[in-house]
C-alpha cells in the first residue's frame, strides 16, 4: 500500500499549480530509470520555497486537498500533517511533513522530506514515472540521472566507513549497470555537490579501504531485509563496480569519455 499512497501523491502534484516548485529526487524517482526499491516516503528537491515548515506545510496541504486526473480511493488528511525541520548529519537542512491517508478501510501515515537549496545541475527535467497498477505514466519534475550518481558518490566520500547507506551503493550499481552516462556531466555535478558541502573529495576505493570486510554482514542483512537478491551478494564484488564507475569521474579522468553499462566501463 505504502507505494501506491506515495504514487497517489505524486499524482497530485502532477496537475497542481506548485509542480514547477517541487523536483522528485530519492527512492521514488528511481522507477524513472526503470527501477524500484523498497521506500517509505517521498523526496523532493524545493525550488521557489524558503526553508520554512509552514510554509513548506501549506503547500503540500493545498497538493492533498486536490484531486488527480483518475481517481485511486486515497484520501488524504491534509488536516493531520504536521512538519519539523529536519537536518542530515549537516549534509542539507530541509523539511519533513508527515501526513495520514486511507484507502477504503486502511489507514496509513507517509512522510515528506523536502530539502531547499541544494544545487541541482544539469537542471532538472521531466521525468515519466510508471504508475505501480498500469495506466498512463505520470510527468513531474526529477532529478537528472547524473545528480542522482553526484549526490550518492559524495556522500560516500564524505560518511567513508561510517555510512550504513547501503541504497546508495546499491542505487549506484543499479543505475550504472543500465543507463550510459557522459563524463563531462557526471563530473561537474560532482564537483558542483562538492563544493556546496565543502566536501574534500577522495577516490572512493582510498576512502573505504577495508570497508568490505567491515561492511559485509550489515550489506547482508539488508539486501536480505529488502528483497534485492538482484544485487551482488558480496559487497565487496558490489563496490569493485561502484568503484570503476566513480573514481574515473572523481579524479577527473572521464573528459569526453561515456560510460557503457554493459561493460561497466568509461569508453573514449
Amino acid at each position: 500500500m505504502q507505494l501506491y499512497v506515495l504514487e497517489g501523491f505524486l499524482a497530485r502534484v502532477a496537475v497542481s499549480d506548485h509542480a514547477q516548485q517541487l523536483v522528485l529526487k530519492g527512492g521514488v524517482l528511481l522507477a524513472a530509470f526503470g527501477t524500484r526499491r523498497p521506500t517509505k516516503d517521498i523526496d523532493f528537491a524545493g525550488r521557489d520555497l524558503d526553508n520554512d515548515a509552514q510554509q513548506v506545510l501549506a503547500v503540500l496541504r493545498d497538493i492533498a486537498a486536490g484531486k488527480p486526473q483518475e481517481d485511486d480511493g486515497l484520501v488524504f488528511d491534509a488536516n493531520s500533517a504536521t512538519a519539523e525541520v529536519i537536518r542530515d548529519d549537516d549534509e542539507y537542512s530541509g523539511v519533513r511533513v508527515s501526513m495520514g491517508v486511507e484507502l477504503a478501510t486502511a489507514r496509513t501515515r507517509f512522510h515528506i522530506d523536502l530539502n531547499v537549496g541544494d544545487p541541482v545541475w544539469p537542471a532538472p527535467g521531466q521525468v515519466e514515472v510508471p504508475r505501480l497498477l498500469g495506466g498512463k505514466p505520470l510527468h513531474l519534475l526529477g532529478y537528472p540521472l547524473v545528480m542522482v550518481h553526484a549526490e550518492k558518490v559524495v556522500t560516500a566520500v564524505q560518511r567513508g566507513t561510517a555510512n550504513t547507506r547501503w541504497r546508495d551503493f546499491g542505487d549506484i550499481w543499479t543505475l550504472s549497470g543500465g543507463h550510459p552516462v557522459d563524463g563531462n556531466t557526471l563530473r561537474t555535478s560532482i564537483t558542483q555537490v562538492a563544493a556546496y558541502r565543502d566536501a574534500d573529495m577522495s577516490l572512493l576505493r582510498d576512502v573505504l579501504d577495508g570497508y568490505p570486510a567491515i561492511a559485509q554482514a550489515k550489506w547482508a542483512a539488508w539486501r536480505r531485509k529488502q528483497k534485492l537478491d538482484q544485487l551482488p551478494e558480496r559487497f565487496a564484488d558490489l563496490l569493485e563496480d561502484v568503484y570503476a564507475f566513480a573514481d574515473p569521474a572523481i579524479a577527473d579522468e572521464v573528459t569526453d569519455m561515456t560510460w557503457v553499462p554493459s561493460a561497466r566501463a568509461w569508453a573514449a
